[in-house]
């Protein structure tokens, strides 16, 4: 009799510890899930609280297109630096490089300094895409990507002589 009550103790006693150990494994993965939820949530709300319009784009130059950009969303866009700018013949766009210093062809730059890399809401910067080869009578494209995938583009031709 004795030894049922010890036997059955020792079972009681392994049953909570075993039950201790799986509570402890489900608490911490529940806690991985809700902050890899939690991030996911702030980055969609993120991507829909941003918004950019591209409000003209034209060549300055044969050489050279000026495009003014608009962040009309109602969130600030941060890492502004790091927006990705694609233009090309409509259909063809190639990435841009963004380099201030425009010490390589086919750069992009700010026209002025953004006050911090950060693009604050209702501003109208204007981007500009030197050394490209543009011809009369041909349509292209721009497209600006925010850093975090907000896009818009635009299209107009080079007026022939």
């Amino acid at each position: 009799m004795a030894a049922g009550i010890i036997s059955e103790g020792i079972l009681i006693i392994a049953s909570v510890v075993i039950a201790t150990s799986i509570a402890g494994i489900v608490m911490s993965q529940v806690g991985i899930f809700e902050s890899t939820f939690t991030a996911t949530t702030e980055n969609q709300k993120d991507i829909m609280l941003t918004k950019v319009k591209i409000v003209y784009a034209t060549n300055t130059t044969d050489t050279n297109v000026n495009v003014w950009v608009k962040n009309i969303g109602i969130n600030t866009i941060v890492n502004a630096n790091n927006t990705d700018v694609y233009f090309g013949e409509i259909n063809q766009v190639q990435n841009i490089v963004h380099n201030p210093k425009q010490q390589i062809d086919d750069t992009w730059q700010w026209d002025g300094p953004l006050p911090q890399p950060i693009w604050q809401i209702s501003e109208t910067h204007s981007i500009n895409i030197t050394d490209v080869d543009l011809q009369p009578g041909v349509t292209y494209q721009v497209t600006v990507i925010t850093p975090n995938g907000v896009d818009d583009e635009y299209i107009f031709s080079i007026l022939g002589n």
